[in-house]
């Protein structure tokens, strides 16, 4: 019965996904095993007299301005966006969850603290907390993940809160308290297996939002890699006239996975409420 309620959209998310993973442990393989060592890991190599080569050839999708392969230099940039996305996702589901919670079962003057950080997030476009944080952290990666977890975590705050007091609201959980079930135990108990399906897809569209983000901050220079996605488009535009298909490419790759990302989410989500009604 239950592979009677998986949707189109997650076979598709799902399967487009399954080849970025694919592509991605592949050039980790490559990288540490074939090419390189854990020591010494592949990285594409620069010769400047291979720069812009077309399409085909001894390089499949041609090379950069800096005689790099497109195909290499995409590899490093996939595994540095899903590095960085997953590490954000989930610090921010981990902060969110906690923060949450205790907005609603902490003291109240600690849960309007709370509230007030929130919405002094949300009020300003997350871009331009990102930049200001990137800007005086410095461009590493170090910074970019600190700037993108400041700036993800309420939104799953929000979704956390709202499902605790939903869930804080039931008879059971009344009882429960009554009888003098801790707070921790309460929380490690009930409240977070009821949450987590709900998280799990937002992490899951969480992760295309970051990789959005990750982009932007790198095409405006403050990425924390020269394999940042958005980096590569930044040098890319400067060459648009001379190789377009640097653009084509890395805007398809970006968005393919993107695209793959949210149809997996959409998809997960209606899975979730096909087996809750059901």
């Amino acid at each position: 019965m239950t592979g009677a309620r998986i949707n189109k959209e997650m076979k598709i998310g799902g399967f487009i996904c399954s080849l970025y993973l694919i592509w991605a442990i592949g050039w980790l393989l490559y990288q540490f095993f074939i090419q390189g060592s854990f020591s010494q890991p592949y990285f594409p190599s620069y010769d400047i007299t291979q720069e812009l080569l077309p399409l085909g050839g001894k390089y499949l999708l041609g090379t950069d301005i800096y005689g790099r392969s497109i195909f290499e230099v995409l590899s490093s940039g996939l595994i540095y966006s899903l590095t960085v996305s997953l590490i954000v996702s989930f610090a921010c589901a981990a902060i969110g969850i906690v923060m949450g919670y205790l907005s609603v079962t902490a003291h109240a003057s600690i849960a309007i603290l709370f509230d007030l950080i929130i919405n002094l997030i949300f009020v300003f476009p997350s871009i331009l907390i990102a930049i200001l944080i990137m800007s005086v952290s410095g461009q590493s990666l170090t910074g970019l993940i600190f700037a993108l977890i400041i700036t993800g975590w309420p939104g799953y705050a929000r979704i956390a809160r709202g499902e605790t007091m939903r869930v804080m609201s039931l008879s059971y959980v009344e009882a429960a308290k009554a009888i003098g079930v801790g707070r921790l135990r309460l929380f490690m108990k009930v409240v977070l297996p009821a949450i987590l399906p709900l998280l799990l897809i937002h992490i899951v569209l969480g992760v295309s939002g970051v990789i959005i983000s990750e982009a932007s901050l790198g095409f405006l220079g403050l990425g924390g890699s020269e394999y940042s996605w958005g980096s590569m488009l930044a040098v890319a535009k400067t060459v648009l006239l001379e190789a377009p298909q640097m653009v084509v490419i890395l805007s398809f790759a970006m968005a393919g996975l993107i695209i793959g990302l949210n149809l997996l989410g959409d998809g997960l989500r209606d899975f979730l409420d096909t087996q809750n009604k059901s």
